[in-house]
């Protein structure tokens, strides 16, 4: 078992966040590699060889190579955390239930995300696009609901999971474009009980973020194609 963890990233991206910081709940030393995606660096020669994918995060753990920040989140429990861990528990229930938020997650709610947000990065965004608004704020809602109705610390109750940490890092990305997350009272306040459950969360979030803030401003500031 490698004590050591080879952690392909960049901090700007969320997924890569949420990687790590599962990474330090559960005790496990990352070796980072920068690989600069705005400077196409995940398209070198290097790291094709070793990632054809040519995507972020990546880890290399002993003979194991994989991506896909959620498949790696779940690996770093399974192989490093205690049995009684909860971040992803044994139960299979309880496990299925984890895995349901993290596809919705990834699929439903980030390609709706992707939809309203992705702009930002192309240039100045004079308004939203209405109907994807409506889409992204329609699978909120389906998370705000779900955390009124409970009452729940955590989406599956007073535990966090590495569901919760893969959500609220992508939540990250409509906030730098100013999207007002405080109208999802219940979701808005579940998201800030998850950030100050990770000990390392300012560390591994603070600069990255600020970085992606200033990255989106230097695009709205740019000269609108005629």
């Amino acid at each position: 078992m490698s004590s050591t963890i080879e952690f392909y990233f960049m901090p700007m991206s969320a997924p890569c966040r949420a990687v790590e910081m599962v990474a330090s709940l559960v005790g496990v030393t990352l070796n980072k590699h920068y690989i600069n995606l705005l400077s196409r660096e995940q398209f070198k020669e290097d790291f094709v060889k070793l990632n054809p994918a040519h995507q972020v995060p990546f880890i290399v753990d002993g003979d194991l190579k994989m991506g896909e920040s959620r498949a790696i989140m779940a690996y770093l429990v399974n192989q490093y955390a205690p049995a009684d861990c909860t971040l992803y528990p044994s139960n299979p229930k309880l496990r299925a239930k984890i895995d349901e938020l993290q596809f919705f997650d990834s699929g439903s709610l980030t390609k709706a995300m992707y939809k309203v947000f992705l702009p930002y990065f192309q240039g100045p965004v004079k308004e939203l696009d209405a109907e994807a608004a409506k889409e992204f704020s329609g699978k909120l809602q389906l998370v705000e609901d779900h955390l009124t109705a409970t009452g729940n610390k955590f989406y599956f109750g007073n535990d966090l999971t590495i569901a919760d940490v893969g959500l609220m890092s992508s939540m990250a990305f409509p906030e730098v474009c100013g999207f007002d997350l405080t109208t999802f009272k219940s979701f808005y306040a579940y998201l800030n009980r998850v950030k100050a459950a990770i000990p390392q969360y300012k560390a591994i979030n603070e600069t990255a973020i600020e970085d992606l803030r200033a990255l989106i401003r230097s695009k709205q500031e740019q000269p609108a194609s005629s």
